[in-house]
């Protein structure tokens, strides 16, 4: 799908007059202080929210799927057969995560959202600042970057968007979840902690260095990021040669697709690297949609209890099954049987030629 933008200057004046027009009216009955420390007057019950970019838009979705205005991108069929009739043929309105996207202003205009969710991730460029508050659309910033930050967010969207104790239940695993892998991470000597390397890209030659927040949940799950260098862009995907990663000696990878995971098992290339070798290469899980990243969501707890069971099992004792099941309970509101849950929790398949 294309998305087609108009120059700003010739869509605000527009957008600006037909959406004051149409938009329904919100008493501001709150005020809310965002991660910038503005307050902001917001609607006492929001009823379209456009969150501008993939991991708000989830975590809206967490609290009230039926509160999303739209979609950032396109969902995949496989996703879409997950959520709720109220979410599943929303329209895509775009946002703002990186490689200069924005948002489709048509769309935007169509969908005429009443509160508008940003986070750190996705900062409001000034045109767009300008036209939500010439539509007196509120906008709210919420730290969502980090796992760290997510107990905090989802009590502020459970605050936000009316059901609190939903964000407190929510943020409660989140906290839970966090200071479990914490504690047992701590018990791992450092020189005992497995060295991993995340291949992206069609090659496995891209990667995300140390502090992305790509590479979160391998690096709070205990494994050493071996690509020591820092991001060097917020998209991430830094290129590195063959010669690099077999300097690296990962005991484990992480294969960021069934392509790219099927390719290092069978690469002669790739067989003198150690986990290569030893077969030691992790298959994401991408169901209903990628528990790791791209997008960052609150999938990354979840990812996070499997990839520290799979780096260190003597350590935690999971059962990943009961766990899938209670997190799609909890998260989305599903009952999985055990079998629903042990295909959830297999990597996604490598499509066929």
């Amino acid at each position: 799908m294309r998305f087609r933008f108009l120059p700003f200057f010739h869509a605000l004046p527009v957008l600006a007059l037909v959406m004051a027009c149409c938009l329904p009216g919100q008493a501001r009955a709150a005020t809310f202080a965002d991660a910038d420390g503005v307050a902001v007057a917001v609607p006492d019950a929001p009823r379209r929210v456009y969150a501008l970019s993939p991991p708000e838009a989830l975590l809206v979705y967490a609290i009230n799927p039926c509160l999303l205005a739209g979609w950032n991108f396109p969902q995949t069929e496989a996703a879409r057969a997950w959520y709720p009739a109220c979410a599943r043929d929303l329209p895509v309105l775009g946002g703002f995560f990186g490689q200069g996207l924005t948002p489709d202003k048509e769309a935007l205009l169509k969908a005429a959202p009443d509160l508008v969710i940003g986070g750190t991730m996705a900062p409001v460029n000034k045109e767009f600042e300008a036209l939500f508050a010439s539509l007196g659309i509120p906008v709210v910033r919420i730290g969502s970057r980090d796992l760290d930050d997510y107990p905090k967010a989802l009590r502020q969207f459970g605050e936000l968007l009316g059901d609190k104790a939903r964000g407190e239940a929510l943020a409660a695993y989140a906290e839970k979840t966090l200071a479990d892998v914490r504690q047992g991470v701590a018990k791992i000597p450092r020189d005992k902690r497995l060295r991993v390397y995340y291949a992206e890209g069609e090659d496995g030659l891209s990667t995300d260095g140390q502090g992305s927040f790509h590479t979160q949940v391998l690096e709070l799950a205990g494994g050493l990021n071996v690509h020591r260098a820092p991001p060097s862009r917020i998209f991430g995907m830094d290129k590195v040669t063959m010669e690099t990663v077999i300097g690296y000696a990962p005991q484990v990878i992480v294969a960021q697709t069934p392509k790219v995971r099927a390719a290092i098992l069978s690469s002669p290339t790739w067989q003198v690297i150690p986990a290569a070798r030893d077969g030691r290469v992790l298959g994401l899980q991408a169901r209903p949609v990628n528990w790791f990243d791209r997008p960052p969501s609150f999938m990354r707890l979840l990812s996070l209890k499997w990839m520290a069971q799979a780096l260190y099992p003597d350590v935690f004792a999971y059962d990943m099954v009961k766990e899938t099941r209670e997190f799609f309970k909890l998260f989305w509101d599903k009952d999985l049987t055990e079998a629903e849950a042990r295909t959830l929790l297999e990597p996604a398949a490598a499509a066929k030629p």
